[in-house]
């Protein structure tokens, strides 16, 4: 195309500002690093039993010592190698496994690195990991949420979904959350080039020709039957809220119980040895307490058809002063040992979410078959769930 003086007219389209280029949660970022906790987590605790178990042996002789750390440090040197060479998600399965177990390694020897004697043993150690390990949980837990829904995150999203296609590997839910990602960015992209690629995309993905794989066979199929058919029946509704109340209201006693013996028995205690040790385990005991008034406050509430929203929010509020403040000193006081105690509160936190997730999805179904009674003159069918009644609150 010319101009009228015979100069040609330039179609090259304005780049986008750098605004505009914000990253993008990749795909399965919450499936990646979820193996990036279980590993870190598994090299540490297994790292410190084999040591344990072993006497502590040394790799090398004389002035020679080669620490596992420095095998940590090329495990996460690999790592970060990997996603810049290679592509797919096997590739990033793998990153996140080897990414894992070298931070595992290499913090595991903190305690040499923050110390002039170089004390593998030094008592903070053990909270520092601890700490890192909530870090990337936290982490972990803000990549669950959905994927932002502004169009250019759904697309972009949506084409590293489709590495599934160019694989022949693309299964009939992977389609259809393609379709609706990029139905979404079709519809609302305000960009003429976003809009285009996400249409064609789209009648792509809808044509009868895309090679759908069926679901590869579950393993464990019997097993996971097994307990699908008596989940709801054993914690489902009703089930699931009175082990959470009896668990919660145990835990809370048992650290205020804690808190009253340690102040019965301070008279007998001289904090002159080590007024800083006395002080944290102190700190610890109130921190503990603090968290089981909310825990107790919590599953007496969950006992309340109306109240149980806010029964599930004072048992969260107890359970992350535990996790991320009590257990924190815990570790300091009793090492590794506190392990145990931070794995049972993780439990309640995680079944208190699921009995969230329960509350919310029979509050769905209901609202749902209220709208439809309104518009069909057939009463709505009863849910089947036992814990139907329960989802007041």
């Amino acid at each position: 195309m010319a101009r009228a003086d015979g100069e040609p007219v330039s179609t090259v389209a304005p780049a986008r500002p750098a605004s505009s280029r914000r990253p993008v949660r990749r795909e399965g970022a919450e499936h990646y690093l979820f193996l990036t906790l279980i590993s870190f987590a598994g090299t540490v605790i297994a790292t410190r039993s084999f040591l344990e178990l072993t006497g502590y042996p040394r790799i090398g002789g004389g002035e020679l010592h080669i620490a596992h750390a420095l095998f940590g440090g090329i495990l996460l040197f690999v790592a970060s190698l990997l996603p810049l060479v290679l592509s797919g998600r096997s590739v990033y399965r793998a990153t996140a496994v080897v990414g894992g177990i070298g931070i595992g390694l290499f913090i595991d020897e903190v305690g040499k690195l923050i110390t002039s004697q170089n004390n593998y043993f030094y008592p903070a150690a053990a909270p520092i990991i601890y700490a890192t390990f909530l870090l990337a949980a936290f982490v972990w837990v803000r990549a669950r949420r959905r994927v932002d829904a502004d169009p250019r995150s759904q697309l972009l999203t949506a084409l590293q979904l489709l590495e599934e296609s160019v694989e022949g590997d693309l299964q009939e839910d992977e389609r259809l959350v393609l379709r609706t990602r990029l139905e979404s960015a079709a519809r609302h992209a305000t960009d003429a080039e976003q809009r285009r690629l996400a249409s064609e995309l789209l009648e792509f993905v809808v044509s009868k020709d895309l090679e759908v794989v069926p679901d590869p066979p579950q393993r464990f199929r019997r097993i996971r039957r097994w307990w699908t058919e008596r989940r709801h029946r054993w914690f489902g509704g009703r089930g699931l809220r009175v082990v959470l109340v009896a668990a919660l209201f145990v835990s809370g006693v048992q650290a205020i119980v804690a808190l009253g013996d340690a102040i019965i028995q301070v008279t007998g205690i001289n904090p002159a040895g080590s007024t800083r040790l006395f002080s944290l385990a102190m700190l610890r005991l109130i921190l503990e307490a603090v968290a089981g008034l909310l825990l107790i406050a919590g599953a007496s509430l969950l006992l309340m058809p109306r109240r149980r929203r806010l029964g599930l929010r004072l048992s969260t509020d107890g359970l992350l002063v535990a996790l991320t403040l009590a257990d924190l000193a815990s570790f300091y006081l009793r090492q590794f040992a506190a392990i145990e105690t931070a794995v049972f509160h993780a439990a309640l936190l995680a079944g208190v979410i699921a009995y969230r997730n329960t509350l919310a999805a029979e509050a769905a179904w209901r609202d749902s078959a209220s709208t439809t009674a309104e518009t069909s003159p057939q009463p709505a069918p009863t849910p089947v769930t036992e814990g139907s009644r329960d989802i007041q609150g």
